[in-house]
């Protein structure tokens, strides 16, 4: 086995930040994690995270976000006992009718909502880490540590 077999592969993932004019975002609230994040999901084989990021934003809120509006944010290295995973934030305007017409994936997404940076900040629900961190204006490179 070569030196390139040995090195240990990093799963990845992929989110959007739909944002309003008005600064709120669309979170989504999966059936298998217990706190509210962005649409997102792990990237494909041969995607990229930009693609993966829209593709899951379709198949979670069936939001077809044009790809010329999207912006990179972030990239969180992710640590727990489990894994060590990277995830891509990207951000893309929300329009105000496009919320009208959120079509939500059954199979795994059971709520969203529209929330504000304060209602974040105020802990009103529980949050995912990502979510946090755009509430408090961070972007760029992140880490993220998970106990347990």
């Amino acid at each position: 086995m070569g030196w390139y077999e040995k090195m240990p592969k990093r799963l990845s993932s992929a989110a959007m930040i739909l944002e309003n004019e008005a600064g709120e975002v669309l979170l989504v609230k999966a059936n298998y994690k217990s706190y509210w994040t962005f649409p997102g999901g792990v990237i494909d084989e041969g995607e990229t995270p930009k693609e993966a990021a829209l593709r899951e934003t379709l198949e979670e809120v069936g939001i077809d976000v044009h790809p010329d509006t999207v912006r990179f944010v972030a990239v969180v290295d992710r640590m727990s006992a489990q894994a060590q995973t990277y995830q891509f934030l990207f951000a893309a305007p929300l329009g105000t009718t496009v919320v009208d017409h959120v079509i939500l994936q059954a199979s795994e997404i059971d709520a969203y909502a529209i929330v504000s940076k304060e209602q974040i900040r105020s802990k009103n629900r529980v949050y995912s880490q990502a979510v946090s961190a755009w509430a408090r204006g961070d972007s760029g490179y992140l880490e993220q540590v998970f106990n347990g």
